[in-house]
């Protein structure tokens, strides 16, 4: 059976007629060459195809030779526009708390988008990305700068990421990346996301109401509690998010879920989805056909990003694996280009599954 599409608040839009006229285009033929309703424009609260908004940022972007479009939008945002979620998260003690319900309700807002939080020693990690989806673009850009002006409104005007990463190629002109984010972004990444000081996290919330917190959270239970939430899914996306770290085990990724290995296996099995082992072997053949294809890393690289504590244990991974990988193993060697730009605080660990 065909799963439904993805749907998205047409509040996804706010700012884009702005932004987009001011660029000398016509908001309106592109929201309806992309089959968007008119009023998507001028009210949020609409149940429109999350495709769709994808499409018109994308085109838009080229028609207005404009790379930063996304970020433009992003400047117009406020918390109010992420609705009920922002309401939520405006009123909880710390950051942390903040991010765990943006990270944990985003689907309220967009269902397309999958945000994950892990911490690795003295940095946080806020990824964006669904599992499959189409990397980088105007909607990434969008979101992690909706996000990073989220934790402006939340903890101060001063605060900034240590980091930004980023999948796609650099464009010519930054100076809007630098003016959203308040710093450069690492271009061509493994994936995108916020690197934040893991300190940040415990900063209050200013003017945060712990009673009007409670209330609207119990809303947004309310809310979820019709809403199928996969396993399957979350984990996915934590394997993703913890294996360039080196720190992708099934006891990691329980914790991050609050539950033990059996209750994980067994959600696994009553969704029809593969064991935690088998689903951490399907990322690691995506990772390794993306990072071979790239022509751009040594072997030691790839086998760190993939979570292997040796070059050893990578090579014998990779003979069982070369007929699914589809990529000539010669294409990397071991004079292979220099990561651009390591995460601090990173290292390679040995990775588990779940037997």
């Amino acid at each position: 059976m065909r799963e439904p599409p993805s749907l998205t608040r047409s509040a996804s839009l706010t700012g884009f007629a702005e932004v987009v006229r001011a660029l000398g285009l016509d908001p309106y033929r592109l929201t309806t060459e992309a089959g968007l309703p008119a009023a998507s424009l001028s009210d949020p609260d609409l149940r429109v195809s999350a495709a769709a908004v994808g499409r018109v940022l994308e085109r838009a972007a080229r028609e207005a030779n404009a790379p930063d479009l996304g970020l433009r939008m992003a400047e117009t945002r406020r918390l109010s526009n992420l609705g009920v979620v922002g309401l939520v998260a405006r009123d909880q003690p710390t950051l942390r708390r903040a991010l765990d319900v943006m990270v944990g309700y985003s689907w309220a807002q967009n269902e397309a988008v999958a945000l994950s939080l892990a911490v690795h020693g003295d940095v946080a990690v806020l990824r964006e990305g669904a599992p499959g989806a189409r990397p980088g673009g105007q909607g990434t850009l969008l979101n992690l700068g909706v996000i990073t002006g989220a934790i402006r409104q939340l903890v101060g005007r001063d605060w900034r990421p240590q980091e930004v990463w980023l999948t796609g190629p650099p464009p010519d002109d930054l100076s809007t990346h630098r003016r959203v984010f308040g710093v450069t972004p690492r271009f061509d990444q493994d994936f995108n996301g916020l690197v934040i000081a893991a300190r940040d996290l415990d900063r209050p919330v200013v003017g945060a109401d712990p009673v009007m917190a409670e209330r609207a959270l119990r809303y947004v239970a309310a809310e979820a509690g019709d809403r199928p939430r996969r396993v399957a899914d979350a984990v996915r996306n934590l394997i993703l998010a913890l294996l360039p770290a080196g720190d992708c085990t099934v006891e990691r990724v329980c914790r991050h879920l609050d539950m033990d290995r059996r209750t994980l296996h067994r959600r696994l099995a009553a969704e029809g989805e593969p064991t935690f082992t088998e689903l951490l072997q399907a990322a690691r053949i995506e990772l390794a056909r993306r990072y071979l294809a790239a022509g751009r890393y040594s072997m030691t690289e790839i086998a760190e990003r993939l979570g292997y504590g040796s070059l050893s244990a990578f090579s014998r991974w990779r003979r069982g694996q070369l007929s699914r990988l589809s990529v000539p193993s010669p294409l990397v060697g071991e004079g292979g280009l220099a990561e651009p730009g390591r995460m601090r605080g990173f290292s390679a660990r040995k990775t588990s599954g779940d037997g």
